[in-house]
């Protein structure tokens, strides 16, 4: 594995401007379009990019079988359908700032989802401190005592719990990868965004045919386009590269930069702001995640409850 290089960096960049990016523009594109809509048109477009680029540059048989269908469904739950809608329709509520702090916190869920599903990933006490450090911080941002759970009592939380319920889908992904039979990372990725967006345009037939669709701004099917293209297809083949050159450490710098990213982003292109207390709910997840970091030694590993 070679030390980090200015190329790396740059490919880093591109990651988390692209990812903090989808956060905004999302958020933009559900003013004038369905959230379905922009979850399909994101996903449809993504998959078709990287089809096109494994059939043009990529010159080998698919590595595929039908043993690996049940783990696609699965994934193209976890990976795509469902955080790309559960972000669409939550960022309508509440601020893209807020939706990309809470986005920060996968690496939390990862934690405590590995402990359980991955024999040799157990908590150690430093990852056990800083994942409960870091849920207090959500908690703070979250506030659940701010409001009912309704959309007529407090729409904003209920937007905030469906932005954590998608950090927690691409967490559950992130552990279930590992355990999905062995295939090429490209085949994997475009076969996960095929079967991602027939479930959507399915959905979008049945609940959502076409409504309204024709009056939407042509600005905001660009934004679609770039959604696909950009943090969909580009971000994977990127990261991918990144994996196979770097570290993981390296790549889940991007973890801390993406919230920042996006909130700055957030109050300068969208005009929000953020209160103190998501701001210190914030230091406090990335304190919880620095802890998490730290090397424990193997007699502090905690073992699960029988």
């Amino acid at each position: 594995m070679q030390s980090p290089t200015l190329r790396h960096w740059l490919m880093l960049a591109i990651l988390i401007l692209s990812w903090g990016s989808a956060i905004l523009l999302t958020r933009v594109a559900v003013n004038d379009l369905p959230p379905l809509w922009v979850t399909a048109g994101r996903v449809t477009t993504g998959a078709a990019t990287l089809l096109a680029y494994r059939l043009i540059f990529v010159r080998k048989p698919f590595s595929l079988g039908w043993h690996h269908l049940p783990w696609l469904l699965w994934l193209a739950l976890l990976s795509s359908a469902l955080p790309f809608l559960l972000i669409a329709w939550g960022t309508q509520y509440t601020s893209a700032a807020i939706a990309g702090i809470l986005m920060g916190t996968i690496p939390l869920s990862v934690l405590g989802l590995a402990h359980i599903l991955l024999p040799d990933e157990k908590l150690t006490r430093n990852k056990a401190i800083g994942f409960l450090i870091g849920f207090i911080g959500v908690v703070l941002i979250i506030n659940p005592t701010a409001g009912s759970l309704s959309l007529d009592g407090n729409s904003e939380l209920i937007g905030q719990i469906a932005i954590f319920i998608a950090s927690f889908c691409y967490a559950l992904n992130s552990v279930s990868t590992r355990r999905m039979p062995p295939a090429d990372n490209i085949d994997k990725a475009t076969a996960v965004l095929i079967t991602a967006s027939l479930i959507l345009i399915a959905l979008c037939l049945l609940f959502e045919p076409f409504t309204g669709l024709d009056r939407a701004p042509m600005e905001k099917w660009l934004i679609l386009l770039y959604l696909g293209i950009v943090p969909t297809a580009l971000a994977t083949l990127v990261l991918f590269v990144l994996m196979s050159q770097t570290s993981a450490g390296f790549v889940a710098t991007s973890n801390y930069m993406i919230p920042i990213v996006t909130a700055l982003g957030g109050m300068i292109f969208l005009g929000e702001s953020l209160a103190l207390i998501t701001l210190i709910g914030f230091a406090i997840i990335l304190l919880g995640l620095l802890l998490s970091q730290r090397k424990g030694k193997a007699r502090q590993q905690i073992e699960p409850a029988e």
